[in-house]
C-alpha cells in the first residue's frame, strides 16, 4: 500500500507517509465537535474530496464527483439481494487474530494492506483527534469509524434512524434496505451541478455490531451508484478488525484511531479548487453517534 498524496502516478515506496490536508468548516460532526481543519493523510493519491468526521463530502465542483447524479434519478440502492452465494465475511473482533501480519495498525482499527489502496486519516482541527479513516479502492471509497456500543447490541439500528432524520431535515431523501451486513441506507442530499442544473449528492451508510463495539462505513465515489464498485469496498469492510479494548466506555464512544507506527509525515497544500464557497455543504451523517435520546 502507498501513502501520500502526489501528482504523478504511485510507485512503490519502503516508507509510510502520512500527509496533513486542510478541511472546510462542516457541519457538527460525530465527536459533537466542529471539524474545521486537518484531514490527514495516509494515501498515494489522496481522495478528491474532504470528508467529514461524520462522513459527508464537502462542497466541491459537483461534476469532478462520481456520487453526484441528476435531480431526476431515483433513490436506488447497490446492496446486492443476500443469497447463498453472499460472502458471509465480516469485520472482526481483535480477540479472533492470532497475527496483524498483513495489517497496517490504526489503533482501534486494523485496515488489511493491499494494492491500489489510500488511507486518509481524518482529524478534528480543535482536538486534533482522529476521527475516521477514508480509504479509496480505484474510484470508490468509504470512511469507516469504531465505536463502542453495549453488550445488549442494537445500537446500529438506533444510529440509522438518527441519520435518516438528518438526511430528511436536509430536504434529502433515505432508502433502508437489507445488504451484506444487514440493515443500511442508500441517501441523498441536494447539490448543484456545474451546469447549474438540481442534482443529488449519493451516500450509502452501512455498519456491522461486534462484541461491544459496532463499526460504520460511508460508501462514496462510485461504490454508492455502481454495484461492481461497492464489491471491492465491501469486501475491505468485511476484513476490517476492530480492537475494542477491555476499558468501560460509555455507549457510542469513538474508539482511539492513531497513525501507524513508523508512518512519515509530509504536509500537502490544501485544494482549493475542490471548494464552491466557505458555506456547509449538506451532511447526511451530521447526526451525532451519542447516547442521548
Amino acid at each position: 500500500m502507498l501513502f501520500g498524496k502526489k501528482k504523478t502516478p504511485a510507485t512503490p515506496a519502503p516508507e509510510t507517509d502520512v500527509a496533513d490536508t486542510t478541511a472546510d468548516k462542516t457541519s457538527p460532526a460525530t465527536t459533537g465537535s466542529e471539524t474545521t481543519g486537518t484531514a490527514e493523510t495516509a494515501s498515494a493519491n489522496a481522495a478528491s474530496r474532504e470528508v467529514s468526521a461524520a462522513g459527508s463530502p464537502q462542497p466541491q465542483s459537483a461534476s469532478a464527483s462520481p456520487d453526484v447524479v441528476p435531480e431526476t434519478a431515483a433513490v436506488a440502492s447497490v446492496a446486492q439481494p443476500v443469497t447463498e452465494s453472499t460472502p458471509t465475511a465480516v469485520p472482526r473482533d481483535s480477540r479472533e487474530l492470532d497475527s496483524k501480519k498483513g495489517y497496517l495498525d490504526f489503533g482501534a482499527l486494523l485496515i488489511p494492506s493491499a494494492k491500489n489502496q489510500q488511507v486518509r486519516l481524518d482529524i478534528d482541527q480543535k482536538t486534533k483527534r482522529v476521527v475516521a479513516l477514508t480509504i479509496m479502492v480505484d474510484q470508490a471509497s468509504i470512511q469507516v469509524q469504531p465505536f463502542s456500543a453495549p453488550k445488549s447490541g442494537g445500537t446500529w439500528n438506533e444510529v440509522l434512524e438518527q441519520i435518516e432524520d438528518s438526511v430528511i431535515k436536509q430536504s434529502g431523501k433515505v432508502k433502508r434496505v437489507d445488504g451484506r451486513f444487514g440493515p443500511e441506507l442508500a441517501a441523498r442530499v441536494p447539490t448543484v451541478l456545474k451546469d447549474g442544473r438540481k442534482g443529488w449528492r449519493v451516500a450509502r451508510f452501512i455498519g456491522f455490531e461486534g462484541p461491544r463495539w459496532f463499526l460504520r462505513g460511508v460508501v462514496g465515489g462510485r461504490g454508492a451508484i455502481d454495484a461492481s464498485a461497492a464489491r471491492a469496498v465491501e469486501d475491505l469492510f468485511a476484513k476490517i478488525v476492530v480492537v475494542r479494548g477491555d476499558d468501560p466506555l460509555p455507549p457510542r464512544e469513538l474508539l482511539r484511531l492513531q497513525p501507524p507506527e513508523g508512518a512519515k509525515r509530509v504536509v500537502v497544500p490544501r485544494n482549493r479548487a475542490q471548494r464552491r464557497d466557505d458555506s456547509p455543504s449538506p451532511n447526511p451523517a451530521a447526526a451525532p453517534v451519542s447516547d442521548d435520546r
